[in-house]
């Protein structure tokens, strides 16, 4: 993402324009601090980044090189966790994916909003739009799934591809790979959003014959003050790259035949099911027949068909000895002993459980270690 010029330069040059001198910045998702570092430069007065991945552990050695460390604090953590001493009057963001509908980005930004910022705060980026156009298939997508012929090798595998036309899939085309101009679905407005979920129709008149594989969608970023930057095809790259959304089947499709998508994106637990309801529409006298497919990603997101008894509410659990053995390392955990003198004592406890004091030891300091990470994130929604 740093190497990404496009993306970079397009921050650096609204950061710069957004912090005034004396101002607190806040930026979630900081990773090593480097929109940090712009921050302080800029003239803030001080700049909370904060970060749950590991890579934060870089920031103050960046931080340090850059003659900042003093007016930059690095927070370890999920925002949606961490208690700031102060609110911002900046806030700073890319916790996109392809699109910005990525995981929890939405409901981070909205809980920052509430906790870490004043009234009136600037927030970059100040405005997401959604686009799609009707596409070929990328050329990774027909190199990794579509085969010639329903039964490669005198194997049946329709089944798999199906399934594969379910799926989102990451892309990177070509605006000559287009059959129409692009169609807005959606805008996300950060200083006003408040639902994760967003959902719109787009239509378009085909305009080159061709064989349709499905709907490719990207965002334009609008960072305020003259900054932005689009992933759109014919663009200059970036990291984002595209998504695509491939129909149930390869449209044959000539000029002036219409399609029309309904594109719906809701964040379930901590992934976004996408469905698109797709109508085609040939011109009439064509000889080529229309189609209406509703597909969606939710196999990809749901859990197996056989663990879902495990979800019901009104079940009763028995668990067993590994069960019994978390729950006395969690016990252990009372900040009175240290990692070695747990392992101890629950390899004198379950002799059969580990072959050695050694392993024990790896087991306390992985589990514990996971266990003060989820400390880190936030709630279940």
């Amino acid at each position: 993402m740093l190497a990404d010029e496009v993306r970079s330069g397009a921050y650096v040059g609204a950061i710069a324009r957004a912090v005034r001198p004396g101002d607190v910045v806040i930026e979630i998702g900081t990773g090593v601090g480097f929109f940090a570092v712009v921050a302080a430069r800029a003239g803030a007065r001080h700049v909370y980044a904060i970060e749950l991945n590991p890579a934060i552990a870089l920031g103050p050695e960046i931080a340090a090189a850059n003659d900042c460390a003093d007016r930059i604090t690095f927070v370890r953590g999920h925002s949606a966790h961490v208690t700031l001493p102060e609110r911002g009057d900046v806030l700073i963001e890319d916790l996109r994916g392809v699109l910005p509908l990525a995981g929890d980005h939405i409901p981070s930004v909205v809980d920052a909003r509430a906790r870490h910022l004043r009234p009136g705060a600037t927030i970059v980026p100040v405005r997401d739009t959604l686009w799609a156009a009707p596409c070929e298939a990328p050329a990774s997508f027909r190199a990794d799934h579509v085969k010639a012929g329903p039964a490669p090798f005198g194997i049946d595998r329709r089944v798999v591809d199906a399934r594969v036309r379910e799926h989102w899939h990451s892309a990177r085309l070509t605006a000559e790979q287009l059959f129409a101009p692009p169609a807005q679905w959606g805008t996300i407005d950060f200083a006003t959003v408040t639902s994760p979920d967003v959902a719109g129709r787009a239509e378009w008149t085909v305009q080159r014959a061709g064989s349709l594989e499905g709907v490719c969608v990207w965002f334009d970023t609008d960072l305020g003050f003259g900054c932005g930057y689009s992933n759109a095809p014919g663009c200059t790259p970036t990291v984002h790259g595209q998504g695509l959304l491939p129909f149930a089947r390869a449209l044959d499709v000539g000029a002036g035949d219409r399609l029309v998508t309904e594109i719906r994106a809701k964040l379930v637990e901590e992934d976004y099911v996408f469905a698109w309801d797709t109508t085609f529409e040939p011109v009439e006298g064509s000889g080529r027949a229309g189609a209406r497919f509703r597909q969606s990603n939710l196999a990809e997101v749901s859990a197996a068909l056989e663990e879902l008894h495990l979800w019901r509410a009104d079940r009763r659990p028995a668990l067993g000895a590994r069960a019994a053995l978390l729950h006395e390392l969690v016990a252990l955990a009372d900040g009175a002993h240290s990692l070695r003198e747990i392992a101890a004592t629950l390899h004198r406890a379950h002799p059969g459980a580990f072959a050695e004091e050694a392993a024990a030891l790896r087991f306390v300091s992985r589990s514990l270690a996971a266990l003060e990470g989820e400390e880190r994130r936030p709630p279940s929604r």
